[in-house]
């Protein structure tokens, strides 16, 4: 793993340093932000608590075109049906206008009650290490530190048997521009996925793809040419359905097997 050693990514006392920040964000990206902050107040304006960027352009490693801008909209209320086609909606719209410095406006959605609960405190985590607030009241700044634990790597990418038979039936009725976006986005979670699987095991903190796949690797060699496959389908996404869905069913099996066994592994 190189320079990936246990502690990687963690404090002397093992507690997760955070790679995102304000000051990283590129200032190209400010006005894509700006805008996405004011639609949803327009929409939102009694039910928006906060907005987070996350992702490459929080960390400040946002290649243009080939990112995404990914925000986590914290909300009062649980957004009913109607609510959620009209933000889907403006994402459209704004990845569209966006298009040449972005490959994707996407808004992820939160409830403030839901997050502030203790016992969701690796919904804490998620805000905490991987968010930065950019509208309205940082609720990052009650959260405490937090170490590796089975039950963060569990929540953050513990859903891969939901998001596979999501992708699944999705990328069977997709366009082709549709099909690549899935692609691209799903060879993303796999390798999430597989990096939380052995993340507890490393004591290796790491949001960055290369480095995650790396640390997985080191303890499943023998997928090293899966790996390869799905970082070469995040650069160029093939358009060849069957092997996409041959491999993303037999992977998408075996993570969905053998994940929560792993993931509770120490050492």
């Amino acid at each position: 793993m190189g320079s990936l050693q246990a502690g990687y990514g963690l404090d002397g006392d093992g507690y997760i340093m955070s790679d995102v920040a304000l000051d990283k964000i590129d200032n190209v990206y400010f006005t894509c932000i700006r805008e996405s902050v004011e639609e949803l107040v327009r929409l939102f304006p009694h039910q928006l608590h906060s907005v987070y960027v996350y992702g490459s352009v929080a960390r400040g490693e946002a290649v243009a075109v080939k990112s995404d801008l990914d925000l986590l909209a914290m909300f009062n209320d649980t957004l009913g049906e109607k609510e959620l086609v009209e933000l889907k909606a403006v994402t459209k719209v704004l990845s569209r206008k966006y298009h040449t410095l972005v490959r994707d406006v996407g808004i992820a959605v939160a409830n403030y009650d839901y997050v502030v609960d203790p016992a969701n405190y690796y919904e804490q985590a998620f805000l905490k290490e991987l968010c930065v607030c950019v509208h309205g009241e940082d609720l990052r700044e009650q959260f405490g530190l937090y170490k590796l634990t089975s039950e963060i790597a569990i929540s953050f990418n513990g859903d891969i048997h939901e998001v596979l038979a999501r992708t699944m039936i999705r990328l069977e009725a997709a366009t082709i521009d549709e099909f690549k976006i899935l692609v691209q986005n799903f060879a993303r979670k796999m390798i999430r996925t597989y990096y939380s699987m052995v993340m507890v095991r490393s004591q290796i903190w790491s949001t960055r793809l290369h480095e995650q796949s790396d640390v997985f690797i080191h303890y499943f060699p023998h997928k090293e040419p899966i790996i390869h496959t799905l970082q070469k389908w995040i650069e160029e996404p093939p358009i060849n359905r069957e092997l996409v869905l041959d491999l993303f069913q037999n992977e998408g099996k075996w993570v969905t097997t053998n994940f929560e066994r792993e993931a509770h592994i120490t050492s």
